[in-house]
């Protein structure tokens, strides 16, 4: 287990880190996202142990606080972080790599041709890496994690770079950690992708966070539809809109069903179809929708 206690951190007089709090068990992948420069890195750099927060207290598995030289020692073997691709020796294999990570983290290289083999590198592995492709390289970043296989692993933008048969390949690879009780957490720029593997989407904004999307709950149920502002503003003049309805991005809006009845709900997808053009679904908010109503509303 992870936890997380009133974590601040400031550079000078910008706050980045705000009396955050968070608790992560094993066998859990969360999704952390934010836009670029507001905090992601700052977190998983306090996680990792490599930044010590102005306030808060960080405990790995209960027992190691983030502050005595054997606790560090403790959480340099059993949490791993995202290699870059900078990092990489051009003159080295793949294989190399990951014996490399293997040996650092999990003293053993045994599983190294099984990682290579689920990750379909048999092709390439043995080439350097300076001979790699952009895709390659990020695919080879991630099998490095997987060689390290530690309890806990950091991966921001493990994506980048990849394309749509490599992403999913990377994503069945995430849940078959998952079911081996790793702690996963995952920052992307991809948050449809998300949605396929993660637990719980945690969204960072102005130091905390401001929304926990919990991937396994069936109560935030809406009808959603597309509507331009002006279709949203003669539709509000038409009816009184539920109390919890949501206006996302000038574009989208959602209507609750929770604590509605059947036929209201039936009443409200009657009073929409005259906009039939546009799609009409039913189901629970995504990561881009959440993405869009924190960061890209403009109320």
């Amino acid at each position: 287990m992870l936890e997380l206690k009133n974590i601040s951190v400031a550079y000078k007089d910008k706050k980045v880190l705000d009396d955050l709090s968070l608790t992560a068990k094993p066998g859990e992948i969360i999704g952390v996202v934010a836009p670029n420069g507001t905090g992601k890195t700052t977190l998983f750099n306090v996680i990792a142990n490599f930044l010590k927060p102005g306030q808060g207290e960080v405990t790995f598995l209960e027992e190691h606080t983030y502050r005595s030289e054997k606790a560090e020692l403790y959480i340099r073997r059993h949490l791993s972080t995202f290699p870059e691709q900078r990092d990489l020796f051009d003159e080295l294999s793949g294989v190399d790599h990951l014996k490399l990570y293997a040996n650092m983290w999990s003293g053993t290289t045994k599983h190294v041709q099984r990682v290579i083999d689920e990750l379909e590198m048999g092709h390439y592995a043995k080439k350097k890496a300076g001979t790699y492709s952009l895709g390659m390289r990020q695919r080879l970043c991630f099998a490095m994690m997987a060689a390290a296989d530690t309890e806990m692993m950091l991966m921001d933008e493990v994506m980048n770079g990849l394309d749509m048969s490599n992403v999913a390949l990377i994503s069945r690879k995430l849940l078959e950690m998952k079911k081996e009780q790793k702690l996963i957490f995952v920052a992307s720029h991809l948050l449809a992708n998300l949605d396929l593997y993660a637990d719980r989407v945690l969204f960072l904004k102005d130091g905390d966070f401001v929304h926990e999307q919990d991937m396994h709950s069936e109560d935030d149920a809406y009808i959603k539809i597309s509507l331009a502002r002006e279709q949203y503003e003669e539709l509000r003049t038409m009816y009184e809109l539920p109390a919890g309805h949501l206006y996302i991005a000038d574009h989208l809006l959602c209507i609750p069903l929770a604590g509605m009845k059947a036929e209201e709900q039936t009443m409200w997808i009657e009073r929409l179809l005259p906009w039939k053009e546009q799609e009409l679904t039913i189901g629970s908010l995504g990561t881009v929708e959440y993405y869009e109503k924190y960061y890209l509303d403009s109320k």
